[in-house]
């Protein structure tokens, strides 16, 4: 890592709780809840983490959140994920959740929404860390579903920055969820959405025209579409890119063949963002670290990137304009 990037403060806008268990927190967490797990040892865990193909990485991050069972269990992987975000000078972070997963064995949505919440007000008391979580419905599963969630979630409506959707893309587009996000912005809550990464540009037209997003969760797809380009970049709609996901998961089948620095060149309101950073084995830092090595992107560009994430970000005026003071001071 560069002497830049380590000293750069930063703003991580796309990661999902979930995917920052590491294997030792993994079978922690396992061993404390009493869940078998289908691995012999740590090594075994590990090598399951080096998953060859799309599936594979689908029955690791099950078997994640199977071992996650009360709101301790949440507050712990949330604050082990803000002591390296404190590590790596990340001052603010927006993570992804999502409670379906969670309601469907019978647990309380309090379990997930309390649980992070707690974690959020630790780490800002210990490392003044800002930020908060953005509950996801889970496209595949259908609208009916997400009304559901969405019935839960504004029972806690003052710990959601943002309602997302996310999971499975192709089939389900944004399109599909008009009326569940109609309530969403009428009830003053900010919306995001996962688009453009597996599916095509279409995918993203329906999340803006649709859903009304404040901004495109991935969006590398965009460059397909010339007229989106120009949209994007008016509108100046924020998207959280996130590199090295994007090769684990063949998006693109090397680094060096990412768009990241075309969408840089048309003007696009470009962030860098790490996903689900144990499983892709690349937090923030490494992310950064891999397009400055292998795209040509430059440390005046990284620092664009991260000035774009705090006006992104769902920070407030205050916080923001502290953030780009730091920024401005690096």
């Amino acid at each position: 890592m560069s002497q830049f990037i380590e000293r750069l403060p930063k703003v991580e806008l796309h990661m999902h709780i979930e995917g920052s268990m590491e294997p030792e927190m993994l079978l922690q967490l396992a061993d404390k809840n009493k869940i078998t797990l289908p691995y012999a040892d740590l090594d075994a865990v590990k090598a399951a983490y080096n998953f060859a193909d799309l599936a594979a990485f689908v029955d690791l991050y099950i078997k994640g959140t199977e071992v996650v069972c009360d709101a301790e269990d949440f507050y712990t992987i949330t604050m082990e994920y803000l002591k390296k975000c404190h590590q790596e000078n990340i001052l603010h972070t927006e993570i992804f959740c999502d409670i379906r997963t969670y309601v469907d064995r019978g647990y309380a949505p309090e379990m997930v929404i309390e649980g992070i919440d707690a974690g959020f007000k630790a780490a800002y008391q210990e490392f003044g860390i800002t930020g908060g979580m953005m509950p996801c419905f889970i496209r595949h599963l259908g609208a009916e579903p997400a009304m559901q969630d969405l019935d839960m979630l504004l029972r806690f409506k003052d710990k959601i920055l943002a309602i997302g959707l996310a999971a499975v893309e192709v089939g389900f587009p944004p399109s599909m969820f008009t009326d569940v996000f109609d309530r969403v912005r009428a009830e003053g809550i900010p919306v995001v959405a996962h688009a453009g990464e597996e599916g095509s540009p279409d995918y993203i037209w329906s999340a803006i025209r649709d859903i009304k997003v404040d901004r495109i969760d991935h969006g590398v797809r965009c460059l397909e579409d010339a007229q989106l380009v120009e949209y994007l970049k008016q509108k100046e709609i924020p998207l959280t890119v996130c590199p090295c996901s994007n090769v684990s998961l063949n998006v693109f089948e090397r680094m060096e063949d990412h768009v990241l620095p075309q969408m840089l060149e048309a003007g696009l309101k470009v962030t860098v963002n790490s996903d689900d950073p144990a499983h892709f084995g690349a937090y923030l830092s490494e992310n950064l670290t891999a397009v400055q090595n292998h795209c040509g992107v430059t440390d005046q560009q990284l620092l664009q990137m991260q000035q774009n994430a705090v006006d992104a970000s769902f920070a407030t005026p205050d916080r923001k304009a502290e953030l780009h003071q730091r920024l401005a001071e690096i």
